[in-house]
């Protein structure tokens, strides 16, 4: 599924993933790909977005990467974790499309 997450600024990041995982009021949210259309309020916490986007390049494989102060990537052999911080926003899921307003 493509993943999108904007800021009103600007957007902060775009990439293909497998499962996402956010905090809502309620509690904790899974999305997996063909999931069914959503709208949800996203509480303050961690966006994880599991992807296999950077596991060709071995300097990447099982090590922490820090792109900005709120995204945090972790790769491993099999899976690639993107953690971003956030402090609330929306999310729309439809047709495969995610796309967080934080």
């Amino acid at each position: 599924m493509k993943i999108f997450i904007l800021k009103k600024e600007k957007k902060i990041l775009e990439i293909e993933g497998f499962a996402v995982f956010f905090s809502t009021e309620k509690g904790q949210l899974e999305l997996l790909n063909n999931h069914c259309s959503l709208i949800s309020m996203i509480s303050s916490g961690i966006i994880k977005i599991y992807s296999n986007f950077l596991l060709e390049n071995e300097f990447f494989l099982e090590k922490e990467i820090k792109l900005e102060k709120e995204i945090k990537i972790l790769c491993n052999q099999n899976t690639t974790i993107l953690k971003i911080k956030i402090n609330y926003g929306f999310l729309k899921l439809k047709n495969n499309k995610i796309i967080f307003l934080v």
